[in-house]
């Protein structure tokens, strides 16, 4: 199947490469060009090129309207909901599951070491200047783990390294109550780090072109689940389907066996 497939794409002007890393993801498509990572086993090496495809149908429309034309629908909008889940049922990653249980144990971390922190200092708030420590640190190379997780301080002859982990082994004087606050600053920064990248993720998997992507591999995945839970979005692309709104998509689905 995959050979087919293959060879139909080829026959189309698409130049396909699987015997490469595809850049360290399962698969791309960049101007005319699709490459599915030689890693993939067959099922899995399929979907991908489906994915891409459908990002190829995309390319289509856009060179052919000159206005970023969706390939899935005008008022994209009314199906986003749907289609979010699809994408939710075809990639996990896109459910960020791993980075917010790790978020909730920084936020825990954070919690914990605020109330240490209090324990000695009532007032003390997370989001306000530190007087004690910025008396402590004063004249102080401790001042930049503030900031830094781990700083390198170069000297005429030599440089020496400090990090947060070794903050007591480097000032043996510092309290312990101002060790708190600097692993607090790292686990804010940490917290800070794990919510871009969260936002990145979220933004990347909600462009239409990818929901769009995903929704073509979960036909061939489960059809009828599909189905059942994108009923707007899959009424809508039979549609179009029936219509030959998608050049060639209806030869492809019938080398894979997608029934619409």
């Amino acid at each position: 199947m995959k050979k087919q497939l293959v060879k139909y794409l080829s026959s189309l002007g698409l130049e396909i490469h699987t015997t490469t890393k595809a850049r360290g993801n399962k698969g791309f498509f960049r101007n005319g060009r699709i490459d599915i990572s030689k890693t993939l086993d067959e099922n899995s090496a399929i979907r991908t090129i489906l994915h891409e495809f459908a990002h190829y149908l995309n390319f289509l429309k856009d060179e052919k309207f000159k206005n970023s034309y969706i390939v899935f629908d005008k008022n994209f909008e009314e199906f986003e909901e749907e289609l979010i889940c699809v994408t939710n049922f075809v990639d996990e990653n896109s459910l960020c599951k791993k980075l917010l249980e790790e978020r909730e144990k920084v936020r825990k971390s954070i919690k914990s070491l605020t109330s240490s922190i209090r324990s000695v200092y009532p007032e003390f708030s997370p989001c306000e200047e530190f007087k004690p420590f910025k008396r402590f640190a004063r004249w102080s190379n401790v001042s930049y783990l503030e900031k830094y997780d781990r700083v390198k301080l170069f000297s005429w002859f030599s440089h020496k390294t400090y990090s947060i982990a070794n903050v007591k082994k480097d000032f043996p004087n510092i309290p312990d109550v101002l060790v708190d606050y600097l692993n607090l600053k790292s686990k804010q920064r940490k917290r800070a780090r794990i919510t871009s990248r969260i936002s990145k993720l979220n933004k990347y998997y909600s462009k239409p072109t990818e929901l769009f992507a995903r929704f073509i591999e979960g036909l061939f995945m489960d059809r009828a689940f599909i189905q059942e839970v994108a009923p707007k979005s899959y009424a809508r692309f039979v549609e179009l389907f029936s219509q030959g709104y998608y050049e060639n998509l209806e030869h492809v689905f019938d080398i894979v066996g997608i029934k619409v």
